[in-house]
């Protein structure tokens, strides 16, 4: 006798699916064992927080996998499937894999004449997306209408005719199962010796592989990850091979936050086996270890003198003072890579560092922005920020009387960051509820980046001395570029640091709780990456855990900035970015501010979010054009100036640069160049007639654009749209079109802090021993982070964060 599994499509008290299973298994107990599964204690599918070991998913898993076959019966919430069954569908094609190959049956009873058919036909399209791969039996669906009306008291359907046709269905099935039974036994596997050139989707696009295989096993697997952004994808560059190779299997889990590298990486491989004359889908059937649930670990108890939760900028910076300082310090990863949202950086960090600047000649409408800001109304100024306004117009208006008649050099000022910091985060949100950088913040800041800046310098990371740099809305040149991986530098010196220091790292270890004893926090409850308890006691917590740009549903939660942010819309962030260290905060008492105000990042990848892909240059020397080859905004504008014209314009926009603006990109290689043009992902024209085309717009329009625009840097001044700062023109040919589009990019709100990095609680108390650091705090940018800031404030407050901790904290032993 056949075993089945039917699983009741709802976590719904009353079910009429549930009825219709339970019918199922009496009607046909003759013929199968039916074993009912409900998902009453499924949890909500979180890539973060891995449930797979858990006692529910895995109880799923070894049913499943045990039983001949699958009964799923649907209700229909929404001419779609309820949230319960997406979520033990994604469980179960997340790490586990139990329905692939599996025989599915698909039932379901709903209220409405036409049964649950919409639900079912999304349903079977889910079962049928890689990754779940069940073999759904096609045709012979069982839709039941008008279900409160089709059973009787005892349960049964009433309608003969409805029996007889479900019998049919079911004898169906049955048939089915034995038919896939004998089809997923797998053939003997033979390759044809060799080593076969294929391409891996990467991060940033395709990548080169090698994969050498002989006549029974893959021998081999190389990747040419030259084109890949250091530090993002590289646990998968590492682990993938390994477990395919391991195993000689393709059914390896994806690893967290590079699953589209993962699956690239499988793919490729999976290509080169098809090339060697086997089948793929057989490797994908084999299982390189078990997927039962592994024995309960012993729990895991640590001391240290101050833990930090994030490995990114933040933490690791906070880190490596703490063991300056020559206390003990322990970091804790969720993620299986260290770097956070640092690794994705474009690299410049802000800090006001004039004797370096002055050596720099101004470029045409930088006089021009100082005295705008010069001429603003004082009063307007908010009554915190107004002296030090004062005191930056002397400033100003010396430096222009200082060199009227001539170019002049690149003037900058503590005052000046710290005023562009204040009125570059000065919003009203929808509810009018206006919103600046609370001043003391702001000033810490302003006064200790260039502190920062020497500091990484001192362990390790190198900067380009041979230009300022400015990365999108940024309003002014102060960026300090480090040489070589874009934000990765500042990763490839921290973490080496650390770990020669005596600090420990330890990834794939997510953190549950804060613990608390007194009064005062005293260490964390965390989840090791064997799923044992971590049970860490501290003398400080700093939080350096990031932001939450990567969750949308907390997004949406906290809105009150943007009209609407929708279900769909891409992050530039890591995946790790889900707001953790705000949840952790707000359980022991943590204050918040700001949590309304989130940054877009306008010039995003349309398909992934992604910055490092096209051409990212100084926004002095790129062009936006929208869909109709028209500018529509001031290049130089903030961040949510830009988003938001963007999002007027149909969203969609395109970056005009030639050959010499390409010469200035941050972010690409001539190499990367081709192959995106080559992808269709950039596009490359020898004129803008040409180029026009491909981008689908009036060549007439675009020439006149960029004819306008050249006039423009020729006078220093733009009468459409006032940008500020120029630098070259669009004239050299070959001509490129990178698409663009705003994603997620950052979150200003977080805990509320002292300038001490302290948490603060609801009426301004500190929480003893508990501190953050990074975009897990808020009051520093308020409505909008000027560009280049986000990296000042985690090395900053980072070190500060350290200090505080070890002053208040590790104080007494010391001495």
């Amino acid at each position: 006798m056949k075993k089945l599994v039917g699983i009741v499509g709802t976590n719904a008290r009353h079910s009429y699916n549930r009825q219709l299973l339970t019918f199922m298994q009496r009607h046909f107990q003759d013929q199968a064992e039916i074993e009912i599964l409900e998902l009453t204690d499924v949890p909500l599918f979180n890539e973060s927080t891995d449930g797979s070991d858990s006692p529910v998913i895995q109880n799923f898993n070894q049913k499943i996998t045990a039983a001949d076959g699958v009964i799923i019966a649907t209700p229909e919430h929404n001419h779609s499937l309820p949230s319960a069954l997406k979520s033990i569908l994604e469980w179960l094609s997340f790490k586990l894999h139990p329905l692939d190959g599996k025989p599915v049956m698909i039932v379901g009873a709903s209220y409405s004449v036409q049964g649950s058919s919409r639900a079912q036909l999304h349903l079977r399209q889910v079962l049928d997306a890689p990754g779940v791969n069940a073999s759904v039996m096609p045709g012979s669906e069982f839709l039941l209408g008008r279900a409160q009306a089709a059973f009787d008291e005892q349960g049964n359907l009433k309608v003969s005719g409805t029996v007889d046709f479900l019998d049919s269905c079911f004898a169906k099935f049955l048939k089915f199962v034995d038919v896939i039974g004998e089809l997923n036994v797998p053939d003997a596997i033979s390759y044809q010796p060799g080593t076969y050139a294929v391409h891996a989707t990467g991060h940033n696009g395709e990548i080169p592989m090698s994969v050498t295989l002989s006549k029974d096993r893959i021998e081999n697997i190389q990747i040419d990850t030259s084109t890949e952004t250091a530090g993002i994808s590289d646990v998968a560059f590492e682990r993938i091979p390994k477990a395919i190779i391991d195993g000689q299997t393709l059914a390896v889990d994806a690893i967290s936050g590079a699953s589209m590298t993962s699956h690239g990486v499988i793919d490729g491989v999976a290509t080169a086996v098809k090339e060697a004359g086997a089948n793929p889908d057989d490797l994908k059937k084999r299982r390189g270890g078990t997927t039962a649930a592994q024995p309960e670990a012993p729990v895991q108890t640590l001391d240290t003198d101050v833990v930090i939760v994030g490995a990114g900028g933040a933490g690791l910076t906070a880190a490596a003072k703490v063991l300056q300082s020559g206390q003990r310090a322990l970091v804790l990863e969720k993620f299986p890579s260290v770097g956070g949202n640092t690794v994705r950086a474009g690299g410049p960090m802000n800090a006001a560092d004039p004797d370096w600047q002055n050596q720099f000649a101004a470029i045409p409408g930088e006089k021009h922005t100082l005295k705008a800001l010069a001429e603003l109304d004082p009063q307007t100024i908010d009554p915190e920020y107004r002296a030090d306004f004062e005191t930056l117009r002397g400033q100003i208006n010396d430096y222009l009387n200082q060199t009227t008649g001539q170019p002049g050099y690149l003037f900058d000022s503590k005052l000046l960051h710290r005023i562009q910091t204040y009125l570059g985060g000065k919003r009203t949100d929808l509810n009018g509820h206006k919103i600046y950088g609370q001043y003391d913040l702001v000033k810490e800041l302003t006064d200790h980046a260039l502190d920062s800046v020497k500091w990484l310098e001192s362990i390790g990371v190198q900067f380009d001395q041979s230009q300022v740099t400015m990365p999108v809305g940024a309003i002014w040149r102060r960026g300090h570029k480090p040489m070589g991986d874009l934000g990765f530098a500042y990763i490839k010196a921290l973490q080496p640091y650390v770990e020669s220091h005596g600090g420990t790292i330890m990834t794939e270890t997510a953190v549950q709780r804060l613990t608390t004893a007194d009064g005062r926090i005293t260490g964390l409850i965390a989840e090791g990456p064997a799923h044992q308890r971590i049970e860490v006691t501290a003398k400080a917590v700093i939080l350096a855990s990031g932001g939450f740009a990567a969750n949308v549903k907390m997004l949406q939660k906290y809105n009150t900035y943007w009209t609407a942010i929708d279900d769909d819309i891409q992050t530039t962030n890591s995946p790790a970015m889900t707001g953790d260290g705000i949840e952790l905060g707000t359980r022991v008492g943590a204050d918040l501010v700001g949590m309304g105000f989130s940054q877009m990042m306008p010039v995003s990848d349309p398909d992934t979010g992604e910055l490092f892909t096209g051409l990212q240059v100084p926004p002095q020397n790129y062009v936006m054009v929208n869909q109709q080859g028209k500018r529509f905004v001031n290049e130089y504008g903030s961040r949510d100036e830009l988003t938001q014209a963007a999002i007027d314009n149909g969203s969609l926009f395109y970056l005009i640069a030639d050959d010499e603006i390409k010469k200035t990109a941050y972010n690409t290689s001539q190499e990367k160049i081709d192959q995106q043009v080559a992808a269709g992902t950039l596009f490359r024209a020898n004129t803008l007639a040409d180029l026009a085309k491909q981008i689908k717009v009036d060549p007439a329009v675009l020439t006149a654009t960029i004819k306008a625009y050249n006039s423009y840097v020729d006078a220093g001044e733009d009468p459409e749209f006032h940008k500020n700062a120029f630098d070259l023109k669009v004239q050299v040919a070959p001509f490129y079109a990178t698409p663009r589009k705003p994603a997620t990019h950052h979150t200003m709100g977080g805990l509320k802090i002292d300038t001490g990095a302290h948490v603060l609680n609801a009426g301004g108390q500190v929480i003893n021993g508990l501190y953050a650091a990074g975009e897990v705090a808020g009051g520093i940018h308020a409505g909008n982070r000027l560009g280049g800031n986000s990296l000042a404030d985690i090395f900053t407050f980072g070190r500060i964060a350290a200090a505080s901790a070890v002053a208040d904290e590790c104080a007494v032993e010391t001495e």
